[in-house]
């Protein structure tokens, strides 16, 4: 199983077709299930995880290159409240599954059929990949990045880890704003574990 990390051009489904197929599998998937799969063969979209025991299709049409797989909760959230418009619009990017603007994490796999569909932790090669590209205006390459990571890691454990994903995302906005007063993240992180900890006296 890989990440996903390229984004692929993306399926278009029928709102009632989509609305009908994750339904079926919302309501047949056991609580141990923690992905489904969404395989794209012959102008269908299959839906299936547990064995097969929590399947369905919908028709569809447009490019889907491998099987995604993406964590229980996007189908639940879609089988409650179904995006608005028709049709529904599916892809995926930097490893996130949208249906129209709401996504969640997935991943790519070039197995038809798992057996026990689950996204993974996130990758480093893909982490460093996206960054590569998002950096490669500025001549920042993959290579430059992997020894970056190393010489970082040499130096002992991150003060981040992917749980605190929603807080990095707000740091490096206010980063964004702050860099030219001198404000570096690790500043805004600081204030961040000091606010918390006075918070609990």
């Amino acid at each position: 199983m890989i990440a996903a990390s390229d984004s692929v051009d993306g399926l278009e489904v029928s709102r009632d077709d989509l609305s009908k197929a994750v339904g079926i599998v919302s309501r047949l998937v056991e609580k141990w299930n923690k992905g489904v799969s969404l395989r794209f063969e012959d102008g269908w979209l299959f839906f299936e995880a547990g064995h097969g025991i929590a399947a369905a299709k919908a028709r569809a049409r447009g490019c889907w290159p491998l099987t995604i797989i993406v964590g229980v909760s996007w189908v639940r959230r879609l089988a409650k409240s179904m995006p608005v418009g028709d049709p529904i619009r599916l892809r995926v990017d930097e490893g996130r599954l949208y249906a129209n603007r709401y996504s969640e994490r997935c991943s790519l796999t070039s197995q038809d059929s798992p057996l026990h569909p689950e996204v993974p932790e996130l990758d480093d090669k893909v982490v460093i990949f996206e960054a590569a590209k998002i950096l490669k205006p500025l001549r920042i390459n993959r290579e430059g990045l992997e020894h970056l990571v190393s010489e970082t890691r040499a130096r002992g454990a991150s003060p981040w880890s992917i749980q605190e994903k929603k807080m990095i995302s707000v740091i490096a906005k206010a980063w964004a704003l702050l860099a030219p007063l001198g404000i570096e993240p690790a500043d805004i992180r600081r204030l961040a574990d000091n606010a918390v900890r006075n918070a609990w006296k």
